[in-house]
């Protein structure tokens, strides 16, 4: 297959799970060269042997990938775009360990971001890489699971995804250049947007806490999704979403509902969030895998920050704080003091202006 513009481009994938194999397969079958990384050598096992991916779904067919390797000098080396897919525990190190090797005026683009780019600034200017560019995309633009070792369905495409980087004066450039590649990209005007627009917290930190007995001892055969929701849950999910527009508001974004963004992604009908997560057919039999780690993850980087932010800016949100005490109980973990708070996003003390001036307007500041 002919790549876009009849370019081959290089692109290192860091995370070889669902997400990471999902999109490695869908540039490799548009005709890209893929190196692939991962931490632990089990998962990349089959592809490093046979250096071919299947994929299915939306997509069909046989993925040729160039390397697939545990030593991340071998993957990033020479490759101008770098998509980190792992999950958010792992941005830090991952990106501090990739810069040494990473070619000049490298890109990476964080799926999911997660205030990746605001979390990471401090890695560039500490080891002398401004050149380097931090982007981050609300979501992951494809919805995919491995099947097997070497095999991942692609089972749901978004039509639109938002990506954005910090300092802001670098997206037009960094848009220009991926979206040929990636045609779900679309410019957000700010990181605020990218993180504040992710959805996953707000549906999957209740849904697992409602459904703690399936999450529990049933996980590889519970239908996330489609089963973990119910009207009651819905509501769990709508007083945190509702939260989050409240923040939204106050820093100027006019960003959509939680149910709104699945009906546009996906084309789902639906009155309710309830009617709309029950009919989203692309996840319909996702198994979530491991859905305690999704959910510690969205604690850290997605409810703790999300209840700072409106504390500092005195928005209430009873629904989203009631969903990290829960979690801090039950899991016997401290969310409050692990999580991402204002004061690790260098936003501490700031009114809704300075915040949106400062992701939105400031020049490089790196």
């Amino acid at each position: 297959m002919l790549a876009a513009g009849g370019i081959y481009v290089k692109f290192a994938v860091l995370g070889a799970g669902s997400a990471g194999q999902g999109i490695a397969g869908y540039l490799a079958l548009k005709g890209h060269d893929l190196f692939l990384y991962n931490r632990t050598p089990e998962r990349i096992a089959s592809l490093a042997g046979s250096r071919r991916l299947k994929v299915s779904g939306i997509l069909e067919g046989e993925a040729a990938i160039q390397a697939a390797s545990c030593d991340l000098e071998t993957v990033v080396s020479n490759v101008p775009y770098v998509l980190v897919t792992a999950r958010a525990g792992g941005h830090e190190s991952l990106v501090e360990q990739s810069l040494p090797y990473l070619q000049e005026h490298a890109v990476i683009v964080v799926f999911t971001g997660y205030w990746a780019a605001l979390r990471l600034q401090h890695l560039l200017r500490e080891s002398d890489r401004t050149d380097v560019t931090i982007a981050e995309t609300t979501l992951l633009p494809l919805a995919c699971r491995v099947v097997e070792p070497g095999h991942v369905r692609i089972s749901g495409e978004k039509s639109t995804v938002r990506m954005a980087t910090y300092p802001p004066d670098r997206l037009n450039s960094v848009y220009e250049k991926l979206h040929a590649y990636v045609p779900q990209l679309v410019p957000g005007r700010s990181v605020l947007e990218t993180s504040l627009e992710n959805y996953n917290p707000v549906i999957h930190v209740p849904i697992a806490l409602f459904n703690m007995n399936r999450v529990e001892e049933d996980s590889e055969t519970f239908w996330f999704y489609s089963e973990g929701i119910s009207p009651r849950v819905a509501r769990a999910v709508d007083a945190a979403d509702s939260e989050r527009l409240a923040l939204c508001h106050t820093l100027g974004l006019d960003l959509k509902s939680a149910a709104t963004m699945i009906q546009d992604y996906y084309a789902v009908k639906g009155e309710t969030t309830y009617q709309t997560i029950k009919n989203w057919e692309a996840v319909r039999e996702y198994v979530l895998p491991d859905p305690l780690s999704y959910v510690r993850e969205e604690l850290i980087y997605g409810l703790v920050p999300l209840v700072s932010l409106c504390d500092m800016l005195k928005i209430p949100a009873p629904g989203a704080r009631m969903l990290v005490g829960a979690w801090s109980v039950v899991d016997g973990t401290d969310y409050w003091e692990r999580g991402v708070t204002c004061e690790r996003l260098g936003l501490s003390g700031m009114a809704p202006e300075e915040i949106v001036d400062m992701v939105s307007r400031r020049k490089n500041d790196v």
